[in-house]
């Protein structure tokens, strides 16, 4: 485990400056979710999420700051709780993005550790995702995240939290392979025990071994509802 978390961090921090094309932008990525609880253990979610850009370091200065949306991804899962602390899923995916729209379909596996003070969050995934004209792409992804209150051992209603998280994405598409990494910081208020809203600081890399390193960063807002 060790090792893993190392891996991660070392991809969320390397530095690729080296003489290829670097691309970066940045802007609002706001989302909301809602979880129905069903009869013995298993959920229904369903997830929407957007991402506008503000900032690109594009060639013609006057053209860097825009606002201008980038894309918009409309998810759905269904998952099976295994044991107190550890669940199965499948889902679909649908993006919105101009001249690129996709289709994906998700397996997850999660598990949780539990400590006395926070909790660690394991969460394997593999996803297909087919777009028109596009070679299929396969990724196998791992995000590893620390769930820490801030007022207390336990989260009550009205409570604050931090989560800290890394997730490497390894992806094959056509014979080519890369790597992404998502590094995200997060606080958290806990609403109700139905209702919590998050904002995050959301980093990623790619294109680590194709031409155009790219970064981006979000500033995140979630509202997320269970019932």
């Amino acid at each position: 485990m060790r090792k893993l978390l190392l891996m991660s961090l070392m991809l969320g921090f390397v530095n690729l400056s080296k003489a290829q094309e670097h691309v970066f932008f940045t802007g609002f990525f706001p989302e909301f979710a809602a979880t129905k609880s069903l009869k013995n253990g298993q959920k229904l979610n369903f997830k929407v999420e957007n991402q506008e850009i503000i900032f690109r370091n594009l060639d013609e200065e006057s053209e860097r700051w825009q606002f201008r949306h980038y894309r918009t991804d409309l998810m759905s899962f269904y998952s099976w709780s295994l044991s107190p602390v550890s669940s199965v899923a499948g889902g679909i995916f649908y993006r919105f993005q101009d001249g690129a729209n996709a289709f994906r379909v998700v397996q997850q596996f999660a598990f949780l550790d539990r400590n006395r003070t926070f909790r660690i969050a394991h969460r394997f995934r593999t996803d297909q995702t087919f777009t028109d004209g596009e070679a299929t792409e396969f990724r196998l992804r791992y995000r590893l995240a620390v769930d820490i209150p801030l007022q207390g051992e336990d989260l009550d209603p009205g409570e604050y939290y931090l989560v800290l998280s890394n997730e490497p994405i390894f992806s094959l598409q056509g014979g080519d392979f890369d790597i992404e990494n998502r590094l995200v910081t997060t606080i958290g208020k806990l609403i109700s025990k139905q209702q919590k809203l998050e904002y995050s600081i959301d980093y990623r890399t790619d294109g680590f071994f194709r031409d155009g390193f790219r970064t981006r960063l979000w500033a995140k807002i979630g509202y997320f509802v269970n019932f």
